[in-house]
């Protein structure tokens, strides 16, 4: 990670400005079906138990905007069309379902049972464990957010999603995108299925929550891991044990620091960015 040192008069618009990005994303409304659109309702539940499942991933052949179930299993999809439409129903640890309903304006509600696949769940059970074990041997505030987190957010954006739950607020810098933490703008460095993004934080906020499983937040978001649905079926399958974390900062060298940021600028050019020094980064 890259650190450059923020002037005390900076902190207080750093927070400001984080708590109302925090304020707005909390007001984000869900959304939901206009009344003479056609829509499918159905709960999904679990095949052996008749339990409902949540994070289920509900979607239509038809339609561009998938649905995920809620903590009672219930999911509602729009735009869907009139008529015979495929809906499928997928979560990890379960076998997909492909199924054919009519949609409507007043459907009745389905009910789709997924059968479970008891090696799969067994798989992942084991790796979440050895996950968490690596949190607790990490000296540092550990937030994970799961798919969960991420349907009830509204965000797209696993960059948008992580700065409003998280409380991170990143800003130019002149390594890309920094973000504020103890008094320091820092680079933060991001990974996606345990390998770095060359992209950094500009590409993790390209990446959209959807396809994702679980996202963990170090120290503030000076290091951030998102992992997707498909690296975690492998994950499974293998029992895979995740790669140790070490967290450490590289420090500008003198003089670079104090000159990076120099002030705010209008509303459209953000901040300014003074000129590089002899042996500074660009």
């Amino acid at each position: 990670m890259l650190r450059a040192m923020v002037s005390p008069g900076c902190r207080a618009l750093f927070s400001s400005v984080a708590l109302a990005a925090i304020a707005f994303s909390s007001a984000a409304a869900q959304p939901v079906c206009e009344p003479s659109q056609p829509r499918i309702v159905g709960q999904v539940v679990d095949a052996a138990t008749e339990a409902p499942l949540d994070v289920v991933r509900v979607a239509a052949e038809v339609s561009a905007r998938p649905a995920l179930t809620t903590s009672d299993g219930r999911f509602l999809l729009c735009e869907v069309g009139v008529g015979t439409i495929a809906i499928t129903a997928e979560r990890l640890g379960y076998e997909t379902l492909t199924v054919d309903v009519v949609a409507g304006t007043a459907s009745d509600p389905i009910r789709l049972r997924l059968q479970p696949s008891p090696i799969l769940l067994e798989g992942l059970e084991i790796v979440m464990d050895r996950f968490r074990s690596r949190h607790r041997a990490v000296a540092t505030v550990v937030r994970t957010y799961d798919e969960a987190a991420f349907a009830s957010s509204g965000h797209w954006s696993a960059g948008d999603f992580v700065a409003s739950r998280s409380g991170i607020f990143t800003m130019p810098c002149a390594f890309g995108r920094c973000v504020y933490y103890r008094g320091a703008l820092v680079a933060p460095s991001v990974y996606l299925d345990e390998r770095p993004l060359p992209g950094g934080w500009a590409q993790f906020e390209s990446l959209p929550t959807s396809h994702l499983y679980m996202i963990e937040v170090y120290r503030r978001g000076t290091h951030v891991r998102a992992y997707s649905q498909a690296f975690m079926e492998r994950a499974a399958t293998t029992r895979l044990a995740p790669l140790p974390i070490t967290l450490s900062s590289r420090v500008l060298p003198v003089g670079c620091a104090t000159r990076v940021i120099r002030g705010r600028g209008d509303a459209y050019s953000g901040w300014s960015v003074d000129p590089p020094r002899l042996g500074c980064p660009p």
